[in-house]
């Protein structure tokens, strides 16, 4: 593919559909004798060159690592024994302070897995309360609810 080029050689386009349909390099190898792994090699490189994926991912910010240091589990994915844990403690009227120190992760991320999960219920009636405060002080945006176009979530941590 010549530098700077917006598009996938003929070659490469051959590569890749056979990959996708499940061909080995072998496979491609004797369907079109002509090339050789390189050329196989090369095609994907083509196909990297022009993704959106970002290789360099920017550094992590100051602001971001002091959250980290804080709450070593800030922005990780919530599992099922996270969500197990959570909806435990919660159940027993652990508050949502004593809640976020035991998962490592910030109270906001705590209040938004409770509401995701509908799981506000279960907290004390102050922690309820105290909940449903916060949660009309940063109304939830129209795009989040799915009903535009275009949504993949919002929250990071809610959505994971």
């Amino acid at each position: 593919m010549p530098c700077g080029s917006s598009h996938l050689s003929h070659q490469a386009v051959l590569v890749l559909e056979m990959i996708a349909a499940g061909s080995s390099y072998e496979q491609i190898l004797a369907a079109l004798p002509h090339l050789t792994y390189i050329d196989i090699f090369d095609a994907a490189r083509e196909a990297l060159d022009l993704s959106v994926i970002d290789r360099n991912p920017p550094k992590v910010t100051e602001g971001f690592a002091s959250i980290r240091a804080a709450h070593p589990r800030a922005y990780e994915r919530w599992t099922d024994a996270d969500d197990n844990l959570l909806r435990r403690l919660a159940g027993d009227g652990i508050s949502v302070a004593r809640i976020a120190n035991r998962l490592q992760r910030q109270r906001s991320a705590i209040r938004s897995r409770l509401l995701k999960l509908n799981l506000d219920g279960l907290l004390n009636p102050s922690e309820q309360s105290e909940l449903h405060r916060i949660s009309e002080l940063d109304p939830k945006d129209p795009a989040e609810d799915g009903t535009e176009t275009g949504d993949h979530g919002g929250e990071i941590e809610s959505s994971q």
